[in-house]
């Protein structure tokens, strides 16, 4: 009968510590974004639905269930909080009109630092002693991209700051992805 009552008790701390992380929401805000200078807001809201769905996709390894971008989205459009609106709200209120238990407030910083040129040639010399040959040359931008996180509790207590800067050619314009799933390893809800 002991053992049937601490096991019984084992469960339901189980259930209810499962019941209570499983509750607990995220509101993953739009990025502020910058390319060269110029606002980008299609880049913030693609760095927020990539976040998103990594978090979904890697559910196990967080302890919160991220909000729909959208539903976020439209709680914060009916407030009047937008991005040039943002730091007139505290995160307390913020938290308060989209109902969630964490906001996550980031911002991507992306510059073209400058080019590297690259020449290649051939020479070949004929029967006759003739030189006949040639070049190509590529050129390819450097970008430098910072990416900041912070998280604050629904309280507005912050938990978390945290930033990661890469370089990266524009072949590969996304890297700033990886700067963000550096930064989600630290993150308080991480596991």
């Amino acid at each position: 009968m002991k053992r049937t009552r601490e096991l019984l008790l084992a469960l339901m701390l189980v259930i209810m510590s499962t019941s209570m992380f499983g509750q607990e929401t995220v509101a993953i805000l739009p990025f502020t974004a910058s390319e060269d200078g110029h606002p980008s807001e299609q880049l913030g809201k693609a760095a927020q639905q990539f976040l998103i769905g990594y978090i979904q996709k890697k559910q196990k390894h967080f302890k919160v269930r991220p909000l729909p971008a959208r539903d976020v989205n439209v709680a914060l459009h009916k407030a009047g909080i937008t991005q040039q609106t943002m730091d007139n709200f505290t995160t307390k209120e913020i938290a308060d009109v989209v109902k969630a238990d964490y906001i996550l407030i980031g911002s991507i910083d992306k510059a073209m630092q400058g080019t590297a040129s690259s020449t290649t040639g051939m020479a070949v010399t004929t029967k006759h002693n003739n030189v006949v040959g040639g070049s190509s040359g590529t050129t390819t931008k450097q970008y430098h991209a910072t990416v900041y996180v912070s998280i604050f509790s629904k309280d507005g207590d912050s938990l978390y700051d945290g930033n990661k800067a890469n370089v990266f050619i524009d072949t590969t314009p996304d890297s700033w992805k990886n700067s963000i799933l550096y930064l989600t390893r630290h993150f308080p809800f991480y596991h």
